[in-house]
C-alpha cells in the first residue's frame, strides 16, 4: 500500500487508554487474565483495535471504544456486533465471541485471525485470492434482519445533489481540475443517475459495504473479510463495484477493465454499471471535499485517492452514454 493513502488513524486509542475497570471485566468475560496486547495499526476507526492474548492460551481480536471519547463510534460498532452475530457460518469472516457495555465503554470480541493483508495491485496471487472471494461473498444470502443496501446506505444517493446545493461548489469541483469541468458541466445527469441507482441495487445478496485491501486478511486457511458495520442486502456485485476504485488507487489497473473481466459482472448492464458508479463517484468526490474530522485524521485525503480512478470509471462509461 502506498504510505499516502494508508487507511490509518494516528489518533487511535493506544491500550493504555482503556480503564482497569474495562481490563478487569474483559478477564472475567473471558476467564482468563490478559498477557499480551498488539494493536492493529489499520484502519480508521478511533478506538483501540487489535489482538489480546489470555494466561489460558485463548487469543480474541477485540475493539474498545468510549462514548465520552468518541461518541458516534458506538453505535456503528454496536451495529457490527449485531452483524457479526447474525452472518452465517459460510461467511468468510471472523467468528464474533461476545460483547459487553460498562459504563461509556463498549467491548467486542471475535476470533483472533492470523493473516496478512493482500497485495492485490502487485502480488498475482494475491490479486487471484481477492477476486475469487468476491465471488465467493457474493453467492451468500444475507440474513433477513440486514436492511436493503438502498435503505442503509440511503445517504449514497444524494452526494451529486448535495454537491450541487453546496455554497462551495465552485471551490469543490476546482480541487479537481478538469474532473471537476467534467462533473460541472454534467451535474444534473449525475443526480438523475444516482436516483436510478436505487433500483439497481436491490437484492439478496449479502452486501459488505466496504471493501478494501485492508479489509480482507490472506491467512493459511483462506480469505477473511473483517469489519462489518455497513453490512446489507443488495445485488450481488455491489462489492466488487465498490471495492475495484481502492484497487485502482493502490496501482492495480483500470477499475472498469476490472469489473468487466470478473464473472459476476456477467450479468450487470451497462445501465446498472453507470447508474452504482455514479453513486460511487458522487460519494467520494463530495466526502473527499468536505471538512476534515478531527477523529479521523488522513481521512478526507483516503477518500479523495479513491475519488479520482471513480471518476475516471464514471467518465470512461459515462461519455458514450452521454454522446448518445
Amino acid at each position: 500500500m502506498s504510505s499516502t493513502v494508508q487507511p490509518r488513524n494516528p489518533r487511535r486509542m493506544p491500550w493504555s487508554e482503556v480503564p482497569d475497570a474495562v481490563v478487569a471485566r474483559i478477564e472475567a468475560v473471558a476467564g482468563s487474565v490478559i498477557e499480551s496486547v498488539a494493536a492493529s495499526p489499520f484502519g480508521f476507526s478511533p478506538g483501540f483495535a487489535g489482538v489480546v492474548s489470555f494466561a489460558d492460551g485463548a487469543r480474541a481480536f477485540l475493539k474498545v471504544m468510549s462514548a465520552s471519547r468518541d461518541p458516534w463510534s458506538i453505535e456503528v460498532n454496536r451495529r457490527e456486533a449485531h452483524v457479526l452475530a447474525l452472518l452465517p457460518k459460510e461467511v468468510p469472516a471472523p467468528a464474533f465471541l461476545w460483547t459487553f457495555e460498562e459504563g461509556d465503554w463498549l467491548v467486542i470480541a471475535a476470533e483472533a485471525v492470523d493473516g496478512e493483508h493482500p497485495r492485490a495491485s502487485t502480488v498475482d496471487a494475491d490479486a487471484y485470492e481477492v477476486w475469487v472471494a468476491l465471488g465467493e461473498l457474493a453467492r451468500v444470502e444475507a440474513p433477513a434482519d440486514l436492511p436493503a443496501f438502498h435503505a442503509h446506505h440511503a445517504d449514497l444517493f444524494t452526494q451529486w445533489r448535495d454537491l450541487a446545493a453546496s455554497p462551495e461548489l465552485d471551490a469543490r469541483l476546482s480541487a479537481f481540475g478538469r474532473d471537476g469541468q467534467w462533473i460541472g458541466s454534467h451535474l444534473p445527469q449525475l443526480m438523475e443517475w444516482e436516483q436510478a441507482a436505487k433500483e439497481i441495487t436491490k437484492g439478496d445478496a449479502l452486501v459488505h459495504g466496504d471493501l478494501r485491501d485492508d479489509n480482507f486478511l490472506l491467512t493459511a486457511d483462506g480469505v477473511r473479510i473483517v469489519d462489518w458495520p455497513h453490512a446489507s442486502r443488495g445485488a450481488p456485485w455491489l462489492d466488487l463495484a465498490g471495492y475495484l476504485p481502492s484497487h485502482e488507487m493502490y496501482g492495480g489497473g483500470s477499475a472498469h477493465g476490472m469489473f468487466r473481466a470478473h464473472p459476476l459482472a456477467e450479468a450487470v448492464s451497462s445501465e446498472a454499471e453507470r447508474f452504482f458508479v455514479c453513486t460511487i463517484a458522487g460519494y467520494f468526490t463530495f466526502q473527499s471535499t468536505e471538512p476534515p474530522v478531527a477523529a479521523l485524521p488522513g481521512l478526507r485525503e483516503f477518500q479523495r485517492a479513491q475519488a479520482l480512478p471513480a471518476i475516471k470509471w464514471l467518465r470512461e462509461i459515462a461519455d458514450p452514454a452521454l454522446a448518445r
